[in-house]
């Protein structure tokens, strides 16, 4: 069949719904399935999301690839890459408890710097508020201040002295040593 004035749009609109068919954004989605009985070992219940993720999908091999995360000590879950359509068929399984999508926002941990996340500027009387910082903020009000707590590392980033200052002179601490940490991973 040749490509005729007459035919040729009807051929870009069947194109153009074959390509939008297959674009079917993948996402990522958090699939809850309830708390562990504790009968399962860790190998069956990342088994046991495969075979969910079979059910959405068309090989074995697309739903172990689509696995991102099993949820193994705490709850019965896991984090999969899918389409929202994939996503809305595992939400009707009588097992799922829910399916919810999740946000690529990302968090990062501020520690020795935290003044200046917090809008802080150092100016002669030490650490000041940046100008209009309280009425931007709306004096925190409708605020909600929570703390994520994943533990100490003393090689990671956010707790590296680079470029700090000395001590203060009115500093009174100490180096606390204890199991698997001693005196060498303190730093100012």
């Amino acid at each position: 069949m040749a490509l005729t004035g007459k035919n040729f749009p009807v051929f870009l609109l069947v194109l153009l719904l074959v390509l939008l068919a297959s674009c079917h954004e993948k996402q990522v989605y958090i699939v809850y399935l309830g708390e562990h009985s504790g009968e399962k070992t860790y190998n069956e219940i990342e088994e046991n999301h495969h075979s969910y993720l079979f059910s959405v999908k068309e090989t074995v091999e697309d739903a172990k690839s689509s696995l991102i995360y099993s949820y193994k000590s705490s709850i019965n879950g896991f984090a999969a890459l899918l389409t929202p359509d994939e996503a809305s068929k595992l939400s009707e399984i009588e097992e799922v408890l829910s399916v919810l999508r999740s946000h690529s926002t990302k968090y990062f941990l501020h520690t020795t710097r935290s003044w200046e996340f917090s809008g802080l500027q150092q100016g002669s009387k030490g650490f000041q508020l940046k100008e209009d910082l309280l009425l931007k903020s709306r004096y925190g009000q409708n605020v909600i201040v929570g703390m994520l707590d994943n533990g100490v590392w003393p090689e990671s980033k956010s707790f590296s002295d680079e470029g700090m200052g000395p001590y203060p002179p009115s500093w009174k601490g100490i180096c606390q040593s204890g199991d698997a940490f001693n005196s060498s991973n303190c730093n100012k």
